[in-house]
């Protein structure tokens, strides 16, 4: 049988048939290999008859169209890089890395800005102005729901993940787009046994604040699991998602990660262009012409330093 690992706690695994879940574990071989199983994986599995609660044991893992290792999920379609302007105040460069990232792995990004209540209707549109004709883009008041539907039209039919720094609200979003999910705690809710629906191990995620302290936010999701949101939208919902790790690359390759130099990059009098320098630059044209915004180009340079330094470890 194939199936789909939607969750993964202490070497157990539950596989979702398209029916209901079975919780089992993989097979021996897969082990010896140590092959990793990620929530995420289409895996062919088989009920094991000499189990007398069902459980099953997996035996392969399909190839994955992509994956990250931290957290460990795959076949990500979508990525919404969430964000608050304040409380915590934004770091664009970390936001533009994660953004990078979904283009190195083939993952389709989009941004979500949260708190749109905590700032003026200026700060918030000067905020979307930066991403607006890049990406998909929604704003999202938590407290009310307000530009939810937003961003449910953007991630329907697809497998889709929350990133960002933490205490930016990314489980307040994930309970909003539930919708459903009844006030509980966070624990597991297995109310048909090892075996049950999507619905019978969803849980309501637990949320949290801002550190006093550290001014950062407080990690509360403490798994990987992915809920079923209707429509074809499977929302994988991931523990400390602030990064995504990034392998040694070339300096050239950095530019292809900022859709918005591609077109005027292709202008440039050099072909090995790096924007930085060189003359005739037509991405260094479009920056001052206001058409790349100044906080991306920005990002950009810093991330031309950071591979130049990993060249020289």
């Amino acid at each position: 049988m194939i199936g789909r690992v939607i969750k993964g706690i202490g070497g157990f695994y539950f596989v979702h048939d398209g029916e209901k879940a079975v919780m089992g574990k993989a097979r021996g071989n897969l082990k010896r290999n140590k092959e990793l199983i990620y929530v995420g994986d289409i895996v062919d599995f088989e009920i094991d008859e000499h189990d007398c609660d069902n459980e099953c044991v997996i035996n392969r893992v399909v190839e994955r169209r992509n994956f990250m290792t931290r957290p460990p999920v795959s076949n990500l379609d979508m990525l919404v890089v969430v964000f608050s302007v304040k409380e915590p105040d934004v770091n664009y460069p970390v936001i533009d890395k994660l953004l990078a990232g979904c283009e190195l792995k083939g993952i389709t990004p989009a941004v979500c800005i949260t708190k749109k209540d905590l700032v003026s209707d200026e700060e918030l549109e000067a905020a979307m102005e930066i991403y607006r004709d890049i990406y998909p883009v929604a704003a999202v008041d938590g407290s009310t729901g307000e530009g939810l539907e937003e961003l449910r039209e953007i991630i329907r039919g697809r497998n889709v993940a929350l990133a960002g720094p933490s205490g930016v609200g990314k489980s307040t979003l994930t309970n909003l787009l539930h919708g459903d999910v009844p006030e509980a705690d966070s624990e597991t809710v297995e109310a048909q046994g090892r075996t049950g629906s999507f619905a019978s191990i969803r849980t309501r995620v637990e949320t949290g604040g801002i550190s006093d302290k550290t001014g950062r936010g407080r990690h509360t999701t403490r798994h990987v699991e992915i809920f079923d949101l209707g429509d074809g939208t499977y929302l994988y919902d991931t523990p400390g998602f602030t990064s995504i790790d990034m392998p040694e690359t070339e300096v050239t390759t950095v530019r292809e990660l900022f859709p918005e130099m591609r077109e005027p990059g292709q202008l440039c009098r050099y072909r090995d262009c790096l924007h930085i320098n060189e003359p005739d630059c037509e991405v260094k044209e479009a920056l001052e012409r206001g058409g790349i915004h100044r906080s991306r180009y920005n990002s950009y340079l810093m991330m031309i330093e950071e591979v130049r330094k990993w060249k020289k470890l």
